[in-house]
């Protein structure tokens, strides 16, 4: 495509670059420091390779006019700064839903975000009132402070957690996060300009995932096709603004926009867990329903919902969760009828549609979505 022959281009050396030896130590050292902290660099980073970052640094340096020995000393050095960020932004989404979800039929909700950065390792907090997530580099907590539970993911996934969102934690590094997308051909159409300081990054793209059927589609910024569009300061390679919009039946819809970003605001809370909040481990995974199609297993679970069987509802669903989530709302409620399963958008659940009579009588239709854990066995990971 034309814009990826001319970043291709761009990105071309116009001089025999040469480092010298003082370059060449910093290079190393940095080398050295990557290496002891491979786990860490892997997640601030997100997985973002060197090449990548050469290629970004020289796409910049072209425009700015800077040299490439003057800019990669500074990325050098740059690795070790300390940056305080609060970001106020924006999200067409639910309170109570996750991160990730969005809805181009919604209100927008204000979200908080707070980031330290040091030394490689982040931390971070992102805050919707109704639901709210942490992280330090290697441990996420999340929590709903209405229903006082909360989970303890023991591995950093970022990316699962909050989906779209987890581009904001590191804002100095999105040029690179999505100029690594382009150059791998990762789809979208890549537009770079310089208007006076500012570095101009504009993609659109289209969905990610299968949509035979669309239930899914428009549901997350990657499962819909959206033109997301940057403004990074050339000098400091700080984020200045950012919005994401949705084109859906012709028409571009605002979705997510930074309201606010502020550099240099300390707050040494950000890891602060809530007090009387349950937080349940992930690792302590239902094991599930097994040698069962998934038509089948959901006809199980919802049919085990009129006497709240929990020898069949603590195979598939975490109690605790289930608990406060599930079980006054669904306990006595009838199975009408079960339809065929479909899969849609980016993930790995199958999604079974059943209509149930409630307990006081009202009907609910929705997609149950079931997944395969490890062992081969179903478990319940929303629709309810």
């Amino acid at each position: 495509m034309d814009d990826y022959n001319e970043i291709k281009e761009l990105l071309k050396p116009r001089r025999d670059i040469k480092a010298s030896d003082e370059l060449r130590l910093k290079v190393i050292r940095a080398m050295e420091r990557k290496n002891r902290k491979q786990v860490v660099r892997k997640c601030v980073f997100g997985g973002i390779s060197l090449s990548a970052v050469a290629a970004v640094l020289l796409l910049v340096l072209v425009s700015s006019g800077m040299s490439a020995k003057e800019f990669l000393a500074e990325a050098v050095n740059a690795f070790g700064d300390t940056e305080e960020i609060e970001m106020t932004v924006e999200v067409r989404t639910r309170p109570l839903e996750n991160f990730r979800y969005i809805d181009i039929n919604e209100d927008f909700v204000t979200h908080h975000i707070y980031i330290s950065e040091s030394d490689s390792l982040m931390r971070w907090r992102i805050d919707k009132e109704e639901r709210v997530a942490t992280g330090s580099g290697a441990d996420i907590y999340t929590w709903m402070p209405a229903l006082k539970l909360g989970l303890h993911l023991p591995e950093s996934k970022e990316a699962k957690v909050l989906g779209y969102m987890a581009t904001l934690l590191s804002p100095r590094k999105i040029l690179e996060t999505e100029l690594d997308n382009c150059i791998g051909g990762k789809g979208g159409k890549y537009t770079v300009n310089k208007r006076g300081d500012d570095i101009i990054l504009t993609v659109h793209a289209m969905p990610q995932g299968n949509f035979d059927n669309p239930y899914l589609l428009n549901s997350s910024i990657a499962e819909s096709e959206n033109i997301r569009r940057y403004v990074i300061d050339a000098g400091t390679k700080r984020l200045k603004s950012a919005a994401v919009s949705v084109i859906s039946d012709n028409r571009e819809i605002p979705v997510l926009k930074i309201i606010s970003i502020n550099y240099g605001q300390h707050r040494n809370d950000i890891c602060r867990l809530a007090d009387g909040i349950r937080y349940v481990e992930t690792d302590n995974q239902p094991v599930g329903l097994k040698d069962l199609s998934a038509e089948e297993a959901a006809t199980t679970i919802l049919n085990a919902f009129t006497d709240w069987d929990e020898a069949i509802l603590n195979k598939v669903m975490m109690k605790e969760l289930s608990d406060l989530s599930y079980k006054e709302k669904f306990s006595g409620s009838r199975l009408i009828s079960i339809g065929h399963s479909f899969t849609s958008g980016t993930g790995n659940s199958i999604f079974v549609p059943y209509m149930l009579e409630l307990r006081d009588g009202t009907m609910q239709r929705h997609n149950i979505a079931l997944q395969k854990t490890d062992y081969g066995g179903w478990i319940v990971v929303g629709g309810l």
